[in-house]
């Protein structure tokens, strides 16, 4: 077929670029709307009369013009039946043509690094893109893209720093663009998920897509110090010190003298003094801050090191820590007969600043003695008679109360097993104390409250040891949070070691499976449990054999202002304090209480997170199937609802996935029944209305407290979503990792300089393109427009010789 004619039938059907098709190959006639055999006789037989009237003896023209209408007519009954069948043609042409060549680049946290010839590596892609697009000129269509935790073309407006997903973005590429003759990426290699293209190498090599890749960065991390939080509690309450431990490596920069400041995020000022003069080594530094936070409320503190010289980058020198920081004491019922152990213990646990201690004490004469605040009604008869009370205290310390005491009037031991509860569903602490009627002593063998002991509860021939000793803590126990006298190992090691004796214990059996042997008796055939800890459901237990360690605050040297010799530390305090505290469950978690959890610190642009909301009742029993609506509030204002569902094996605890797309500050919120609550806030704030006109301070105080009450039934949990950091803690460039992906797709990889090497295997010079053409014939506007023609030329020609 000759060329020009090609070109003009194909420009005919519609075709953007008839010039580049340079061969047809096949082609195939089909009809969407088949005519039916009688139909196509009809027209056929409609066409041949049509034309025959044209040579009836009365026409009175002459034999050419008689043959031309005739032709014309045969011609239009032909457009029509094409049109009434709805012909279509199917060809495969060969088409030359540019290329079209995709450039990706790489836009992801880790390529804000500094270590590319003196620029940062997007800061060299960039430049690299520019000199390739220039070079190539006007041999290739170019798109242009870019990506991190997802792809997107370099037209829109995308902050960087986020996550990187290597492959996920070519696999994105590859549904988008659907004629490309190959894409290049422009990156350090560095996938955040680790991928390495198993899933993605088969798609693009079904679709003959070959990937090139540019590799900036240095395959060294050593320039690339760093400082990370390697210790701090995710809540401290309102008068207690908050203890961050962080960790700086730099080992490439030993030598340099650098200091660390502690502030708020956000702020410039620090809370303490900087620590300065600290000189940099080749083993990682360990530093320490202390503050106590002076108000409630959710702080982010910000560990900045600064000083250090020819670091790559100095995103991995800033760590940040949130704490939420509560005004809610720690609720301790202690209860004990009249003791040493009860009279020390209990003076000295309520004079902690964080502790709410109420303190019963059996009397011998029978009936009970309290003091401090009770939570429950029937402090006459010792541990409350409802379990929803019970439920009030967050820890409880029970001494030597013999088991008889829970079977008077109760055969069941009923109080002993809400005990249980009280540990294993409501995630209270409970500690217990040596004495002369517990343990086998009392005869607890068998019970409730010893199956969840650490240690095993055995009746033996002597139950009591009677002899002076120093418990040895073991080898865990000098790294346990609750046995920190000290804040250093040798300090701890020393200050444990010259503790004073304690006189006596019970003895107890071996330490059960799963429990925390933390000291022992050493002096006896084997070593015999002394302090052990151990996790019961949701709540924890510590037991401790002996009762007598009221000797460690009244033996300890009294000290001398005269001869200058200081008084012993305090470490039966410190030791206690360290119990409490870790016995007691998190307070964020309430009946009525919602809350917003999130397994994540960090939270990074294009992470999904995973939150969660655990819902109770009063005596902390799981709420199954609730009602349970989530808000999400994005930081450019979108809004939408999750509506969680809880399940089998987690009953209670609702969760649900939010993927952050977006930097900046991000809201959610969890409410259970919520049109109920709002209704109840509603309520509250009409109350609160009508009274704050009124000079009834009382009624006024009732009525916000009512409002609080409400609206905290609504939880709330603001975040910041910043740029990726995950991917700085492995940041190095990865050039073999792409070669060997690149390979697979029938590419390859190279190096910046490498760019006429890049541009020699693209082919840019040669390419033929394939491609399968479907041109709907019937619905042409050329045929319609021929079939128009063809109609008025017959009228035209017929006018023109008199005939109608």
């Amino acid at each position: 077929m000759n060329d020009l004619v090609r070109h003009l039938l194909f420009w005919l059907a519609g075709d953007e670029r008839p010039g580049a098709i340079t061969r047809i190959n096949e082609w195939q006639w089909i009809s969407l709307s088949p005519m039916s055999h009688v139909l196509l006789i009809g027209v056929g037989i409609l066409a041949i009369v049509a034309a025959g009237l044209n040579f009836l003896p009365g026409a009175g023209m002459p034999l050419r013009i008689r043959v031309l209408l005739s032709s014309l007519r045969l011609v239009g009954f032909g457009l029509l039946a094409v049109m009434l069948a709805q012909v279509e043609l199917k060809t495969r042409i060969e088409r030359s043509s540019a290329p079209n060549i995709a450039i990706l680049k790489d836009n992801s946290g880790s390529m804000s690094l500094k270590d590319a010839e003196g620029k940062t590596r997007l800061e060299s892609a960039s430049d690299f893109a520019a000199k390739l697009t220039l070079s190539i000129g006007e041999r290739a269509h170019l798109a242009n893209y870019t990506f991190d935790w997802k792809l997107r073309a370099e037209s829109e407006a995308a902050s960087s720093g986020g996550m990187t997903r290597i492959m996920n973005s070519l696999k994105e590429l590859s549904v988008r663009e659907s004629n490309l003759s190959a894409a290049i990426l422009l990156t350090d290699g560095n996938d955040t998920l680790g991928d390495q293209g198993a899933a993605v190498t088969p798609i693009l090599a079904a679709k003959g897509l070959p990937v090139y890749a540019v590799v900036f960065g240095e395959k060294d991390t050593r320039k690339m110090p760093r400082i990370s939080v390697t210790g701090g509690a995710e809540y401290v309450r309102l008068g207690d010190d908050l203890h961050l431990r962080v960790r700086l490596s730099a080992e490439a920069f030993k030598g340099q003298v650098v200091r660390a400041q502690l502030m708020f995020a956000g702020a410039e000022k620090p809370l303490l003094p900087p620590r300065e003069g600290i000189r940099l080594g080749e083993k990682p530094i360990d530093l320490s801050f202390v503050v106590r936070p002076d108000k409630p409320g959710r702080y982010v503190y910000r560990i900045l090191v600064d000083g250090i010289k020819g670091a790559a980058t100095e995103k991995l020198l800033v760590a940040e820590h949130t704490v939420d920081v509560i005004d809610q004491p720690i609720r301790v019922l202690h209860i004990d007969i009249p003791r040493h152990e009860n009279k020390v213990l209990g003076h000295w646990l309520a004079r902690d600043p964080v502790m709410d201690v109420a303190s019963l004490t059996l009397l011998p004469q029978q009936g009970w003695f309290a003091r401090g605040k009770m939570r429950h009604k029937n402090k006459g008869t010792g541990l409350p008679d409802q379990e929803e009370d019970l439920h009030q205290y967050d820890v409880i310390i029970l001494g030597d109360i013999p088991r008889t005491y829970f079977r008077e009037g109760d055969p069941g031991e009923t109080r002993m097993y809400w005990l249980t509860d009280f540990v294993k569903r409501r995630g209270g602490g409970l500690a217990t104390l040596g004495g002369r009627s517990v343990y086998a002593a009392g005869n607890y063998q068998d019970s409730a409250l010893a199956a969840i002991l650490p240690f095993r509860v055995e009746r033996t021939p002597e139950s009591q040891i009677e002899a002076k000793f120093k418990p040895q803590p073991t080898a865990l126990g000098f790294t346990h949070p609750l046995m920190q006298l000290e804040g250093d190992f040798e300090g701890n090691r020393t200050a444990w070691f010259e503790l004073p004796e304690i006189n006596g214990c019970n003895r107890v059996g071996d330490i059960k499976p799963g429990a925390t042997l933390l000291a022992v008796k050493q002096d006896e055939e084997k070593p015999m449990p002394v302090i052990a800890c151990q996790n019961v459901g949701k709540g924890r237990v510590l037991s401790l054999s002996a009762d007598t360690t009221w000797r460690w605050e009244m033996m300890r040297p009294a000290g001398s202002e005269e001869d200058g010799v200081p008084e012993g530390k305090d470490y039966f305090r410190i030791f206690w304090g360290n119990a409490i505290r870790y016995l007691a469950p998190d307070p964020r978690l309430e009946p009525g209480r919602p809350q917003v959890a999130r397994q994540q610190g960090r939270a990074e642009v294009g992470q999904t997170l995973m939150l969660s909301t655990r819902l109770v009742d009063r005596v902390y029993n799981p709420l199954r199937k609730a009602d349970l609506t989530v808000r999400v509030s994005t930081p450019s204002g979108k809004a939408y609802r999750i509506f969680p569902k809880d399940s089998r094996s987690k009953p209670g605890v609702y969760e649900y996935p939010v993927t952050v797309d977006e930097a900046g500050e991000w809201k959610v919120s969890a409410v259970n029944d919520e049109a109920e609550v709002l209704a109840e806030i509603e309520k509250a704030k009409s109350a609160l209305k009508k009274v704050e006109s009124s000079k009834d301070k009382f009624a006024v105080e009732e009525a916000k407290a009512r409002l609080t009450l409400a609206q905290s039934k609504i939880a709330a949990e603001n975040f910041k979503v910043g740029e990726s950091l995950s991917e700085l803690e492995e940041p190095r460039a990865k050039p073999e990792a792409m070669s060997a992906f690149t390979e697979l797709t029938g590419g390859a990889s190279c190096s910046p300089a490498q760019i006429q090497n890049l541009i020699e295997a693209l082919k840019l010079d040669v390419h033929t393109q394939t491609e399968e053409l479907t041109i709907s014939v019937w619905n042409l506007p050329a045929v319609l427009t021929l079939f128009i023609v063809l109609f008025v030329l017959d009228c035209l020609i017929r006018k023109r010789r008199g005939l109608v």
